[in-house]
């Protein structure tokens, strides 16, 4: 027979052997401490306090992802945590949902306008722990506006068969609008005059043509790119 306890004193020991029993002592349950809710800064330039996310440029997409560990992060997500910019603000064009997972929230959007944007990050998970966080983001103006292809411009066509040819943008900040500058398209193929860029249509006229593609952005900077279509 053996008998379980929690507490095992000398005098007690010494019946249960006079009486032929054991005693098992068994550890009592302890609780799970829970870390403290923190953001996750390793990796970040930390000065003063203040981190510094990701930088951007005008009119280009931007997405930065924010961490935070400990709390009630990784547990069964009963309630979303909540974040909230509780001091500065972020950069005009870029926003973070209050909710957006278990362990953390997101920034992202378009940037309108150039300089370095500090805030304050407040965060509040399920079980009401909290934390706080400095950050700061810079954002530069755009980039300079530049048509670029795939491969060389632009890929043969065929009299009859249908033909694309794809452009891409970097820099600059949208709305786009593109026009041939110079030259002249094989007839039946036509540019678009917004992005997604391209020429496409049904060459008729077999030759070489050269022409020159310039794209204008909302502030009106320029890039052209020089092109040539063989149709035979």
């Amino acid at each position: 027979m053996r008998i379980r306890t929690l507490l095992l004193p000398a005098v007690l020991a010494g019946l249960l052997a006079s009486l032929g029993l054991t005693a098992v002592a068994t550890a009592s349950p302890t609780r799970t401490q829970t870390s403290t809710l923190r953001f996750i800064t390793s990796g970040l330039s930390c000065t003063s306090g203040v981190c510094a996310l990701g930088s951007g440029n005008v009119g280009a997409n931007y997405g930065q992802n924010i961490a935070i560990t400990g709390g009630s992060c990784g547990r069964p997500c009963v309630t979303l945590p909540v974040f909230t910019v509780v001091a500065g603000s972020l950069p005009p064009g870029l926003r973070m949902p209050s909710t957006y997972g278990c362990c953390g929230d997101a920034i992202g959007g378009t940037p309108s306008q150039a300089g370095t944007f500090t805030f304050t990050i407040h965060v509040k998970d399920g079980a009401g722990n909290t934390a706080r966080q400095a950050f700061r983001i810079a954002i530069s103006p755009p980039a300079r506006l530049a048509i670029t292809f795939a491969t060389a411009c632009c890929s043969a066509g065929i009299v009859g068969q249908s033909y694309l040819q794809n452009f891409f943008l970097s820099g600059g900040v949208a709305p786009f609008a593109a026009s041939i500058a110079a030259g002249q398209l094989p007839p039946g193929l036509k540019l678009s005059s917004s992005p997604p860029i391209s020429i496409t249509g049904t060459p008729t006229t077999a030759g070489t043509f050269t022409f020159t593609v310039r794209v204008t952005d909302s502030n009106g900077a320029q890039a052209t790119e020089q092109g040539s279509i063989t149709v035979r």
